[in-house]
């Protein structure tokens, strides 16, 4: 534990993956409800932003977080005509110009099944009326000013960008404070990992790449090879798993032989199944759960200090 924190310092971060079920989703899920569970309610407030057009997958992950009708944290819940709710109802939001919308009414609340954490707000991307966003042309820009509004009311932000590099995600990135890159523990050097950082380079993104997340997404005995297909686990991590010398206690090695990748491994995670659903369930994983405590004893090690108290706004 650190002796002195920073006070009153809000942050945001974007979390991106090369490809799909790799784990961003629930490294972005489960570092929220920590951070939430760490601080408690004189601590950060904590706002996750679903902006994975393609899969929504952060909002069904907290589907059982989401408190049964109430549209946000603040009762006023989204105006009939604007749009609706979420991301989608703030893109489609025709009634103001970009600048002048309002975000705070269309977040939902999230709290736990045992009504013990909960200072927490989710930007929705709910799957109906998400394919209309396609074909906005200034949707990078909607993305851009929903991240810069977010953050003027959030202590931390966590965003979900899903896999891939596309004009949205960049925008994202430009906006945030911090990136950090999800991938599999094996896959440093594979193809799609060395293009997203190509990518983030060329965009000028890498300085504020904290670093990247080793991840396996299945057991040990399926994590090595690029082929392989992921198992239930789809939404998280697992470890430098089955290679030997790697934990979350120890140094993690930059990868296999040929690895290129201009940023280091900050830590690896435990193939864990079980955190994922918990998550879903509307509960904390836990001491329990190794991807839990790696990922706790991780985020703790990390500068930035993501744990940074005392900024409570509402």
């Amino acid at each position: 534990m650190r002796e002195k924190r920073e006070l009153g310092r809000p942050w945001s971060v974007a979390v991106v993956s090369a490809r799909p079920g790799e784990g961003a989703t629930l490294v972005t899920a489960t570092a929220g409800v920590m951070i939430d569970h760490r601080t408690g309610p004189g601590g950060q407030n904590v706002i996750l932003m679903d902006a994975d057009l393609l899969t929504g997958g952060l909002t069904s992950l907290l589907r059982a977080w989401q408190v049964p009708g109430t549209d946000d944290a603040y009762g006023v819940g989204a105006r009939a005509g604007d749009g609706g709710g979420g991301l989608v109802g703030y893109a489609l939001d025709r009634e103001r110009r970009l600048r002048d919308r309002g975000i705070q009414h269309r977040l939902q609340e999230l709290r736990s099944s045992d009504g013990r954490d909960g200072d927490m707000n989710l930007l929705a991307m709910r799957a109906p009326g998400s394919a209309a966003l396609t074909t906005l042309g200034d949707l990078p820009d909607v993305m851009g000013r929903a991240v810069e509004r977010l953050g003027e009311i959030a202590g931390c932000l966590l965003v979900d960008c899903g896999h891939g590099w596309n004009a949205r995600t960049r925008r994202i990135c430009e906006t945030v404070e911090h990136i950090f890159v999800v991938g599999r523990a094996d896959a440093r050097a594979h193809p799609d990992t060395l293009r997203l950082f190509g990518h983030l380079e060329r965009a000028g993104l890498l300085p504020k790449t904290v670093g990247h997340l080793a991840n396996s997404p299945e057991p040990a005995h399926f994590a090595h090879g690029f082929g392989r297909r992921h198992t239930t686990n789809g939404h998280g991590p697992g470890p430098l798993a089955g290679l030997p010398g790697q934990g979350a206690n120890s140094a993690p090695r930059q990868g296999r032989r040929g690895d290129t990748l201009p940023v280091r491994t900050l830590f690896g995670l435990p193939y864990d199944p079980r955190a994922a659903d918990e998550i879903a369930k509307g509960a904390l994983p836990g001491a329990h759960s190794p991807f839990w405590t790696a990922l706790c004893q991780g985020m703790e090690a990390l500068e930035p200090d993501l744990f940074r108290t005392g900024f409570d706004i509402y």
